[in-house]
């Protein structure tokens, strides 16, 4: 890659973390602002409405170019597009219709009655065949130059939350369970067709695997995110029942697999993910008004300790902690608010000096 010096260095760090080891230190990808060298190089970023910044390939593909230039990708740090139709997104598929905001995406729910046989979806229809085009344009664009991530097309019932709404699927829950295990399946089907298309168009660029943006994974297989954030609103048992053959299936379908847990209400469902043998990583989220990543060291120890890798995003002064805290084996650190290079340089050899199993 252009913007990525050490890609074949990062390769046997991303790759140690894959088998859950480590090769000299745990894993970490920091990204820092810098100085760019010709103004010149910089593309003009024409976007006419909030939905172009998402959909246009043109749009996507300038600003990830000026973003490369724009900062060094240090230590396991890896120039990723963000590829983004919405978390959820392939409820596009199934009629959604996406309502696009210069920091989300959301979905209008479109079941007002618990039918599972009103789930309906397409995979000649135009809305995945739009976002397979806007993959391809996108990644044609960008070889050589940067990766472009799977899209955020994850979870299977908070995939239904849209379709249905929160409110009415909680109640689903509770008085029509069949049409929730149903529906899931559908949506089941549903996400595994289109993942593998996406999949398929996306490997070369991504050297015969795939890449995650926000996380700064590469690959060499078929990875991705998983997740349920419905998940916070509901009991050990309801998760069991609804979430957890939701996760089994998922998990055999890809050859790698990140789960996005997000936030200390999760905590209640760890000991089911942690049973899941195929599962890879947790990835622990630090939530907006919550403890940061750190103080939650106790289960982060237990995730290791069940054999499982961990992706966290940390503030860097929680980050020594962490590394003396939690084995280098399958420990991949994003520090996201480092603003000098001589600071990230300093990181990376004391990682060096605290790593240990």
């Amino acid at each position: 890659m252009i913007h990525k010096e050490n890609w074949e260095e990062t390769k046997k760090h991303l790759e140690a973390f894959w088998n859950k080891a480590y090769y000299k230190r745990c894993d970490l990808a920091i990204r820092v602002p810098c100085a760019v060298d010709n103004e010149e190089d910089l593309l003009p970023l024409d976007c006419q409405s909030v939905e172009e910044s998402y959909t246009s390939p043109d749009y996507l593909y300038a600003s990830w170019k000026n973003s490369s230039l724009r900062y060094k990708f240090l230590g396991e740090g890896i120039p990723v597009c963000n590829l983004n139709f919405g978390t959820a997104g392939h409820v596009e598929y199934f009629g959604a219709t996406p309502h696009y905001a210069p920091d989300t995406i959301w979905f209008s729910p479109i079941l007002d009655e618990p039918d599972a046989s009103l789930l309906q979806y397409d995979l000649e229809g135009e809305a995945f065949e739009r976002h397979k085009e806007i993959t391809r344009r996108l990644t044609q664009k960008a070889a050589g130059e940067f990766m472009v991530s799977m899209p955020d097309n994850c979870g299977i019932i908070d995939g239904l939350a849209e379709l249905r709404g929160s409110e009415n699927l909680l109640i689903d829950m509770l008085e029509n369970p069949e049409f929730v295990h149903e529906s899931r399946q559908k949506i089941i089907e549903a996400w595994k067709a289109t993942q593998k298309g996406f999949f398929e168009i996306l490997a070369e660029n991504n050297e015969g695997g795939s890449s995650h943006s926000w996380m700064q994974l590469w690959c060499p297989k078929r990875h991705a995110q998983i997740q349920c954030d419905f998940s916070v609103m509901i009991s050990p048992a309801m998760y069991e029942e609804f979430v957890l053959p939701e996760i089994e299936e998922c998990v055999q379908f890809l050859d790698t697999v990140t789960y996005h847990l997000d936030g200390q209400e999760q905590i209640r469902h760890l000991d089911m993910l942690l049973s899941v043998k195929k599962l890879d990583n947790i990835q622990w989220t630090p939530v907006a008004g919550q403890p940061k990543t750190s103080a939650f060291i106790r289960e982060l120890q237990k995730i290791q300790a069940a054999g499982k890798g961990l992706v966290l995003l940390p503030e860097k002064g929680e980050v020594p902690f962490l590394m003396e805290n939690l084995s280098h084996k399958g420990l991949h650190l994003v520090v996201n608010d480092i603003a000098d290079p001589r600071e990230a340089e300093d990181l990376l050899r004391l990682a060096e000096k605290l790593a240990h199993e």
